[in-house]
């Protein structure tokens, strides 16, 4: 028979083991990171890749993405710590840069302009965009920064020559206008062009033929948060670099396919084709952001806003995360080859 002391232990360690368990069960939880996307578009797959196919998890990171409508806000709940990554124009982080916040863009998602500028039919030349109504989505966002830099590449400038910039919503609601005759022009992605020139709308420039360096999109996050947490943001990367592997895996089709398919809201795999082609054709398989792109984007930002002609682009790029796992081999490894 117990004696009254060894009772009293044996109950003390039970109840300590129950207090326990809570402790332990959130110890073994994954750290959270939330990411947050601004648009739905194909060069988002290897995140939507990596966050169906469990990748993430496998890297021991729980996150939890988001949609939020509009870069200029995603830049803002950055900035306030109300997320931890932001998959973002450039655009719309440069002023928020220059106003003192110390946010770096650690791999770049799309490093080149995906907009065309689609004219009506009897639009041929950079001249006759004179006086005309060009359609952009929030000004301060990419296709506006490539509505600005389409105007340069041509010859144009938008005050000179009387263009009249208008934020006329996403795709859909600028091929809308252009039918209704609402503007004269727009700024269009891929598959967006595509449609438009079928029925009989001029591509006038096309900014990625252009070949103009530009800095789309990228993943962005504030320096103190990675600073404080190396770990999950070193497994974060590999896991998307992953996710960019997965994609470009011609074996993998399909799946990539379907994940486009559910996150696009397309009605099936089949659907998501010439989303799927875009993806390819816009991704970069060392997925660096570029320090040429960038430069671009404050260029142009500089005009919205002066104080953004003093931010350096070596400033906003921190490719560290990428280069370490780069030294390091990871890139051969995830992608074998293929």
């Amino acid at each position: 028979m117990f004696s009254k002391s060894m009772s009293i232990t044996i109950l003390a360690l039970f109840m300590t083991l129950v207090i326990a368990q809570p402790s332990l069960a959130q110890s073994s939880k994954l750290p959270q990171l939330k990411l947050a996307v601004s648009t739905a578009t194909p060069h988002n797959t290897p995140l939507w890749v990596a966050k169906d196919k469990k990748i993430f998890d496998k890297y021991g990171v729980d996150v939890q993405m988001i949609f939020v409508m509009g870069g200029a806000l995603v830049s803002q709940m950055l900035a306030a710590g109300e997320i931890q990554v932001a998959a973002n124009a450039p655009a719309a982080l440069v002023s928020l840069i220059a106003g003192g916040q110390d946010i770096a863009a650690f791999l770049g998602i799309s490093n080149t302009s995906p907009f065309t500028l689609v004219t009506q039919p009897s639009i041929k030349t950079a001249a006759d965009l004179r006086g005309k109504r060009l359609g952009t989505a929030r000004f301060g966002g990419s296709s506006h920064v490539s509505a600005l830099i389409a105007l340069d590449h041509l010859g144009l400038d938008a005050k000179r020559d009387r263009v009249i910039l208008m934020q006329t919503g996403l795709d859909p609601e600028r091929m809308a206008a252009l039918e209704q005759k609402g503007l004269d022009a727009a700024m269009l992605q891929r598959l967006a062009t595509r449609t438009m020139v079928n029925k009989g709308y001029h591509p006038l420039l096309n900014l990625t033929q252009a070949k103009i360096p530009y800095q789309n999109t990228v993943l962005a996050a504030r320096r103190d948060y990675m600073a404080a947490h190396p770990k999950v943001f070193d497994n974060f990367t590999r896991a998307v670099v992953e996710g960019y592997a997965y994609v470009f895996n011609k074996d993998n089709k399909q799946a990539v396919k379907e994940v486009l398919a559910k996150n696009l809201r397309l009605p099936n795999a089949a659907a998501a084709e010439e989303f799927y082609i875009e993806a390819l054709e816009e991704l970069d398989r060392k997925p660096y952001p570029t320090v040429e792109g960038t430069r671009t984007v404050i260029k142009y930002m500089a005009e919205q806003n002066p104080k953004v002609a003093g931010v350096k682009a070596e400033r906003v790029i921190d490719s560290s995360w990428l280069k370490k796992l780069d030294d390091e081999g990871f890139f051969d490894k995830v992608y074998k080859g293929k």
